[in-house]
């Protein structure tokens, strides 16, 4: 230490600039010294810490002291050359100056001074300084005076050390605020600043949880416990000002019957915070009980907790502000009345803290345990299965990332990736395996699993199997697939898992909540968009934030795949083209280079006159490059991607074809109804005629039997073909096989059998067996 900063609770160190340069004032509001401390202080042999008694006082409070001869001059001498300290000490103010330079060599034994004694003591002087003197001299040490340089000095007790001629000199400031941060406990009474920014304990910073008297399980932690005991219920709120170090913050507070307002925070860490324990600054752990600014248990942790927890106890920190205990404190201040209502109060209110820290601590503890052991039931022996799998997966990152991954110390990590992201991915750089939270399959399961015993270990089960698709993504470089094809397999496996995810959620009502959030708008009806979309096989990922695109769609099918962006325009009336934004659409669908835009409403206006030209809406859209879609039209397309199983291929241009709401609303019935006006029984025996023939019973590609047949016309172009072909091959049930990839049909039964089958399939549905015309029952 450069001063005596025992007791101190306010520590300011000030430096010239950005930099150290050429000197470091240091600034404490502890015991500071009077002459004989000050002598004693350089004379080491005559050091209170080589007397019998090893406890100092001050106010009534004590402490040990520590340590061996010189510590405070050798940490001066390893800093500076010269060191000055100016002090009050019972109203009284001294000033001494040493210059290392000075002390003759002989005596520094290895910078120890081990050989100064009474017998050979430094011949510099002690100075005392009446208050104006010291006012003059207190002031010009610094180059800047600080705002609270009159709080300083006029503070009760105080130390100013002055280090001059630096031996390292310009260290940054956020370097030394670093270095302080490291060494500093974390107790609400203590405070360092630098240049008048304050340093954050490092230990601050590793805090694993952190509650205040405002977080919900707290006040339902507080409310159950008062529920069952004889003492009146409190009550809650928030207020701005209870934090003098935060005056603009709201604060969560509790009212208690005879506590009175009570605020703070509850800290738990992953270790125990015994180690950094000190006699000069104190404990780190327990509880911290301030009355009026003033912490009055500075040596008692624990209150009125008579055994606790010490596993959890040692790793958690409570501080309590309660301001009304004023009127309970004894005469030393540092003690309450034990008979006090409050006390009671407080007691409780200490147990049920420690009571919720206890629960989450061993969970935390519980939870990290299981992650290490999945991570221990990795195969990380296995070449083939982890190891092959994994360099193959690496060689296709930076090399840093490669070398920065440690096989055997890999770690799995829950992380919310985005709904649009796989199940999980590989973070070299970070050593783990991410799997993502927001996956829709993991969202699913994770609802399913609930918070038991038994839920964690179904979820670790499920991180296990994501890590495996990462492991799988790897094993398909390793045997050389192309990085395309890879892809490939990796969204198709991962659109596997979104359909079942969306499959296991029978009632989701995705469409109902659609419309009903039209109404509203907001990120609400884009989320309830995004949804429809991801149910019928899309990536969907809602944005929304000011100046952006609602939402993100992609259609994943390989080479195949596209993208578009939607504006979701929420409103109880119709949309215009002034409201509907086509041109920040287009804008829009520029800034993320997608391949188009559309914009979704409940209704859009203007379409009901007949005979007044072109509606303004669509001239716009036909410019700008962007259609539009009525919520209505997604419904019964989500219907018929559900009954029918059309693939994201065959569904681009009619999201993308820019029409009229009525136009789409048309091609979209096409969907629901597709063996309308469709003598698919004459396309089916040309395909069987040709399987039989020319294709000599191997696949038959389908779009020849298009061009060359009677159904090619205005109403069924080569799109609308496929999607009637995928339609009846869903209606047989097993009994053609389709390839729309490579453009191939089979027939694996003879037309008459596949007719009669599709015609029962659509009697089922409620439509015409022969000429499919919509006679749905209702």
């Amino acid at each position: 230490m450069l001063t005596d900063s025992t007791f101190a609770e306010d520590v300011r160190v000030y430096t010239p600039g950005s930099y150290t340069s050429d000197k470091v004032l240091v600034w404490d509001n502890g015991n500071s010294m009077s002459v004989d401390g000050l002598k004693q202080l350089w004379l080491i042999a005559n050091s209170p810490k080589n007397e019998g008694n090893r406890t100092i006082e001050r106010n009534d409070k004590k402490r040990q002291v520590i340590g061996k001869f010189g510590i405070g001059k050798l940490a001066s001498y390893a800093l500076g050359k010269s060191i000055s300290h100016l002090c009050k000490h019972d109203n009284q103010y001294y000033l001494i100056t040493v210059d290392y330079d000075k002390i003759d060599p002989e005596t520094r034994i290895h910078g120890s001074f081990e050989s100064i004694s009474p017998t050979s003591p430094l011949e510099e002087p002690v100075y005392c300084l009446d208050k104006d003197v010291a006012h003059q001299v207190f002031h010009e040490l610094f180059d800047n005076p600080p705002s609270a340089i009159r709080q300083m000095f006029d503070a009760e007790t105080w130390t100013l050390a002055v280090v001059e001629n630096l031996r390292s000199p310009d260290l940054p400031v956020g370097r030394l605020m670093w270095i302080l941060g490291n060494g500093m406990p974390l107790r609400p009474d203590f405070r360092v600043r630098v240049n008048e920014d304050k340093v954050r304990s490092k230990l601050a910073k590793t805090a694993q949880l952190g509650w205040t008297f405002g977080s919900k399980n707290v006040v339902d932690a507080i409310k159950n416990r008062w529920r069952t005991s004889d003492l009146p219920d409190p009550t809650f709120g928030t207020k701005s000002g209870l934090d003098p170090a935060q005056p603009d913050k709201a604060v969560g507070y509790v009212d208690f019957d005879h506590l009175g307002r009570v605020w703070g925070q509850i800290r738990m860490f992953d270790n125990s915070l015994l180690k950094y324990r000190s006699t000069e600054n104190g404990r780190s752990h327990g509880f911290f009980l301030m009355v009026r600014g003033r912490l009055i248990n500075p040596d008692d942790d624990k209150l009125y907790i008579v055994e606790p927890s010490y596993q959890t106890f040692y790793r958690s920190q409570f501080v309590i502000h309660a301001d009304r205990l004023d009127v309970d404190l004894l005469a030393d201040r540092q003690r309450l009345r034990k008979e006090a209502l409050s006390i009671k109060e407080l007691e409780k209110l200490q147990r049920t803290l420690m009571g919720i820290t206890r629960s989450a601590v061993e969970d935390r503890d519980e939870k990290r345990e299981e992650s290490a052991s999945a991570i221990s039931r990795l195969p990380v022996a296995s070449r083939m299965y982890y190891r092959s799998p994994l360099n193959a997966l690496l060689l296709n990152m930076p090399l840093e990332d490669q070398h920065a991954f440690d096989f055997t110390n890999a770690k799995i990590d829950r992380r919310p990736l985005g709904r649009d992201k796989s199940i999980s991915v590989l973070a070299a750089k970070e050593g783990a395996f991410h799997v993502n939270t927001t996956h829709p399959y993991y969202e699913v399961v994770n609802n399913l699993a609930g918070q038991s015993k038994t839920g964690r270990h179904l979820l670790q089960t499920l991180e296990l199997f994501a890590v495996s698709e990462t492991l799988f993504e790897g094993y398909l470089y390793d045997i050389g697939m192309s990085s395309e094809h890879v892809e490939d397999v990796a969204a198709w496996r991962d659109g596997l898992l979104r359909q079942l995810a969306t499959a296991h959620d029978e009632s989701s009502g995705v469409v109902e909540e659609m419309k009903r959030m039209s109404y509203l708008g907001g990120r609400g009806f884009e989320e309830a968009v995004s949804r429809v979309f991801e149910e019928m096989g899309f990536l969907a990922n809602v944005d929304g934030s000011a100046g952006k695109k609602d939402i993100l769609v992609v259609a994943t099918i390989g080479n195949e795949s596209y993208n578009f962006i939607i504006e979701a325009k929420g409103s109880r009336r119709k949309i215009d083209n002034k409201t509907a934004g086509v041109s920040q659409a287009m804008r829009h669908r520029r800034d993320v280079k997608a391949d188009h835009a559309i914009i979704v409403a409940r209704r859009f206006g203007g379409f009901a006159k007949r005979g007044s030209g072109e509606i303004a809406i669509m001239g716009e859209c036909q410019a700008a490059g962007v259609s539009i879609m009525e919520t209505d039209a997604i419904a019964e397309m989500h219907a018929a991607v559900e009954e029918f199983g059309y693939p994201l291929t065959l569904l681009r241009d009619i999201l993308f074809t820019i029409e009229s709401p009525e136009e789409k609303m048309k091609r979209i019935g096409r969907l629901a109804n597709p063996l309308k006006d469709f003598d698919y029984q004459a396309v089916l025996e040309e395909i069987w005629r040709r399987q039989e023939t020319e294709a000599e019973n191997e696949p038959v590609p389908y779009r020849s039997v298009w061009q060359q047949g009677q159904w090619k016309n205005e109403e069924m172009d080569y799109k609308e073909f496929q999607r009637r072909l995928t339609a009846l091959e869903t209606l047989a049930a097993g009994r053609i096989f389709l390839n729309t990839r490579a453009r191939e049909i089979y027939l694996k039964q003879s037309p008459t059998v596949i007719v009669e089958h599709a015609q029962r399939a659509l009697a089922g549905r409620g439509f015409s067996a022969r000429e499919g015309t919509d006679k749905k029952t209702g």
